[in-house]
Parts: structure tokens; C-alpha cells; sequence
């Protein structure tokens, strides 16, 4: 295993560099109501996950770190574009801790800044030291109408009654995982990788993708809110058709679906309808299934890695797969 102290350090410097460049991405000043709320978002904080996995998987393959930093900075653009217009759809009050672009702002501006960062992906994803950028504009435009996919799938599933299993997952594959696929790939290219590697790699990033959302579903009803950073239960309070929620609503006993239906047709949810379903969900198997099919992605990821060549590069992966494995938030 790769050495914590080492990879952490790393991580450090990844995202230290990755915040210097979104810093000078956007630092243009005018028109304010497009760059303001831009640098609000960005400024908002964020793990930067993503950028991290494409330089990670970047060396991995053999390549300097450097030499994916402008796609890096692209796809956490493109992220934050997701974000923003999500919020909007949504119509979420806050995120990260403080209030969503268009709380603070208004819708349109919301709108127009979630535009302006898709332009600027496009543009630092077009300045990458590559010699074929239309493979690299290829995938970056096929992940983004696939992440627009995943959000209808999302949103329609708030008026269908009858979603199935096989839909949650083809709505987590193109909403969640194809953008960190995406990552892995990308970097995979600009490293230099060789196509049984970036197979490797496109694979990786997707079952942490599918993982990295039913992770999501699990923490919010298993930890506490100064963890998540979210209120406890907000999915079942916004009625999210999560995978647990559409387990539950198929597979519990009859009148434990009576009672999530009762529940689910009240205008507000509290504290107490939160952990009357999360007992449903235990007692429904809910729970072990959903850690069950994590651990089934999260180790389809790890055999992925072992087909990479085992060098310092792929052992920061591993590493970055465990911090996710392991993470509260």
C-alpha cells in the first residue's frame, strides 16, 4: 500500500494547485453578474475529487501530472456547472453550507453562470498537450449528454411510481459515474496509457462512480448531520427515489409499504417519519443489500486497478480508492 503520509501530501499538492488555477480561470472581473457568481461557486469549497482521480490516474499511467492540469481544471468546471443547474432544478437553498447560486443571485443568473463554466471547460479542456484533441472532445461531450441524461432519468423518477432497481442504476451510471469514468480515462490518455490500461482505468472510475452514490444513499441515513454536511434524512425528507427507498417500496412487507406510502404522502417529513423508514429499510434488508452491491463496485474498481502496471502511480490510486471507501462525507 502506498504510504498514507505521502499520498496525502500529494493530494495536497494536487488540490493546491488545481484551487491556483480555477483561482486564475476566473479572474476576470466583468460583467459581474456572470463572473461574480462563478467565482462564488468555485470558491464554495468541494473535495475536488474529480480532478484529483484524472491526475492521479495520469501518472498512473506514466505521465506527469502536470500535463493533465488544464483537462483537470475542465472537468471541475463541468462539475460545478452540474451543481449549480441541479440546485436550480431542484430547488435546493443550500450547498455547502451556504446559499445556492440562485438563492443568493436569482435563477437566470444561476442559469447563465452554470453556461459560462461549461465554456470554460471547453476552453481548458482544449488547451490539453494532446496530439488528437478531438478524442479527449469526444468523450468530455459524450460524458456531458450522458450526465444530462442521468438528471432527466432523475427527475422523472419524481413522478413515476414504478421505479425499478435496473432504473436507479442506469440513472447512477450516467448521472454520477460516467463523469469520474471520464476522469480516469482522461487521464489515462494524457498519461500516456495504453489501451488495455484506459479500459482499466474507464472501468475503475465507473464502479466508483456507481459506488460513490449508493455510498451517498447509505451516509445519509447512517451518520449524523455534522459528518455529511447535510440534514439527516434529507433524502427521504425530499422523498428522493434512492436506492434504498425503491428497495424498500418493492421488496418490504405489505404493511411496512403501507407505512412508507403513508409517510410519503404527508407535504413535510420530520425526524421521527426519517426513522420509522429507516426501520422499514432495516427490516426490509434494505441496508446489507445496498452495503452488499457497494462492496461489489468498490471491489470491481480494485481489480481494475490490478491491471495496470504496479508502480508507485497505481498504488496512489489505491490509496485514493480506500480514502474514498472510507469516507464520511
Amino acid at each position: 500500500m502506498y504510504d498514507l503520509n505521502k499520498f496525502q501530501s500529494k493530494v495536497t499538492t494536487i488540490r493546491k494547485e488545481i484551487d491556483s488555477q480555477l483561482k486564475l480561470v476566473l479572474s476576470k472581473e466583468l460583467p459581474q453578474t456572470l463572473y461574480d457568481p462563478m467565482r462564488y461557486m468555485m470558491s464554495a469549497g468541494g473535495k475536488r475529487l474529480r480532478p484529483i482521480l484524472l491526475l492521479l490516474a495520469c501518472e498512473a499511467t506514466g505521465g506527469n501530472f502536470k500535463n493533465g492540469l488544464d483537462a483537470a481544471v475542465a472537468v471541475e468546471l463541468l462539475h460545478n456547472f452540474t451543481l449549480i443547474h441541479d440546485d436550480v432544478m431542484d430547488q435546493d437553498d443550500t450547498r455547502r453550507g451556504s446559499p445556492t447560486v440562485h438563492k443568493k443571485w436569482n435563477v437566470n443568473v444561476a442559469i447563465l453562470a452554470g453556461d459560462g463554466l461549461i465554456a470554460l471547460s471547453y476552453k481548458y479542456l482544449l488547451r490539453s498537450n494532446y496530439h488528437d484533441l478531438s478524442r479527449l472532445g469526444s468523450l468530455f461531450s459524450n460524458t456531458l449528454l450522458e450526465v444530462c441524461e442521468g438528471q432527466a432519468y432523475d427527475k422523472e423518477f419524481e413522478s413515476k411510481e414504478d421505479v425499478l432497481l435496473p432504473d436507479y442504476f442506469k440513472m447512477v451510471r450516467k448521472k454520477t459515474a460516467s463523469l469520474l469514468s471520464m476522469c480516469a480515462e482522461t487521464g489515462g490518455i494524457l498519461g500516456g496509457g495504453n489501451e488495455e490500461t484506459i479500459t482499466a482505468l474507464r472501468s475503475f472510475g465507473l464502479n466508483l462512480g456507481i459506488a460513490f452514490q449508493i455510498q451517498d444513499d447509505l451516509l445519509d441515513v447512517m451518520e449524523e448531520q455534522e459528518h455529511t454536511g447535510k440534514t439527516w434524512g434529507s433524502d427521504i425528507r425530499h422523498k428522493k427515489k434512492t436506492m434504498l427507498l425503491i428497495h424498500a417500496r418493492n421488496e418490504a412487507s405489505s404493511s411496512d409499504r403501507e407505512v412508507i406510502e403513508e409517510i410519503l404522502a404527508k407535504p413535510n417529513l420530520d425526524t421521527q417519519d426519517v426513522l420509522v423508514i429507516k426501520n422499514v429499510f432495516r427490516k426490509a434488508g434494505t441496508l446489507s443489500l445496498s452495503s452488499q452491491i457497494l462492496d461489489k463496485h468498490f471491489n470491481i474498481a480494485r481489480i481494475s486497478l490490478n491491471k495496470i502496471k504496479n508502480t508507485d502511480g497505481r498504488m496512489a490510486l489505491e490509496q485514493y480508492l480506500e480514502s474514498v471507501i472510507n469516507r464520511t462525507n
